[in-house]
Formats: structure tokens, sequence, C-alpha cells
């Protein structure tokens, strides 16, 4: 199974017609939203590659700021495990490939003891710092250009010592 094929923005929307429809009548309740907007679409997609499906991402879906506000359009997504690798597993390395291909700007930020916050704002090809976001291609050429090949932290293999 891979679950860059799943419809991850589909199981979303099922869940919050429920979610709302069970608490509508609770007191301190906010709707989530059962149609997402393309860019919401494209985090929940993001988030369920990197947690390992939608429905396993350590999500705490009842502080999800859908970005629908006058102050913001981001959406800020309560994470509930406090560890994310670059290569076992790789949900580090995932989020921010997902994030550069999708120009998609992402901000990790500590919460609590093993909980973070993720917030997300879609950004363009073009544009100054606050409207721009590179795609992949982009971001490796830009880091290539900074970090020269000769400089002490690129990997070399060791030299195999003759016997």
């Amino acid at each position: 199974m891979s679950y860059n094929r799943m419809d991850h923005a589909g199981w979303v929307e099922d869940n919050n017609r429920a979610f709302n429809s069970v608490n509508r009548n609770r007191r301190s309740f906010r709707p989530a939203p059962e149609k997402l907007t393309e860019f919401q679409a494209k985090v929940m997609d993001i988030l369920g590659m990197v947690g390992g499906g939608i429905y396993n991402a350590p999500i705490n879906w009842e502080k999800v700021s859908w970005g629908t506000g006058i102050w913001h359009s981001g959406i800020f997504v309560p994470w509930r495990d406090g560890r994310m690798a670059t290569f076992d597993f790789y949900p580090l390395t995932n989020l921010v490939f997902l994030c550069h291909e999708a120009r998609i700007r992402c901000e990790i930020r500590a919460k609590a003891a093993g909980h973070f916050e993720l917030s997300f704002f879609q950004r363009s090809h073009e544009g100054g710092m606050s409207e721009r976001h590179p795609n992949l291609d982009e971001a490796v050429a830009a880091f290539r250009e900074y970090l020269s090949p000769e400089h002490r932290v690129v990997y070399r293999q060791p030299e195999k010592v003759a016997a």
C-alpha cells in the first residue's frame, strides 16, 4: 500500500461531517469544513502521506485551525508525536519534500513535551520572500549553489586502506 495514492482529503471531509454532526450541540463547538478548499485538501494529503495515512496521523482534530478566519489563511495542525526523522521512516524529509513540491510553507513550532504544531501557508512561484516558495528542484539548486562540493559537511566515502 502506498499512502501517496490515497484520498486523505476525502477521508477528512467524511470525518469532518461526522464530527460536526456529533458535536453540533456542544457549547464551544467550532465546525470543521465539510468541503475542503484546494489548499486544505493539499495539506491533508501531505499530512496523510507524512502520518502513515491521515487516519493514523497524530493530529488533535478538535484543535485544528482551518485557515478560514479574518487574520490568517494558514492551517495550524497540532501534532501529537514529538519525533520526526530525516531517514528512518523519513516523515521529516517527506514533509519537507512534499511542501516544496506544493509550494506550501510549513513551520514546525514546539507546543508542549512531545507535541508540536505544524502551520501551513500556500505560496506562489514568484514574488517576495513572504509570497514565493521554491519547488523541490529550485530548492536543491539553491542549496547546491550555497554549499560547495568541497565543504567539509559533504559526505565522502572513506578511502579503503590497502592491507
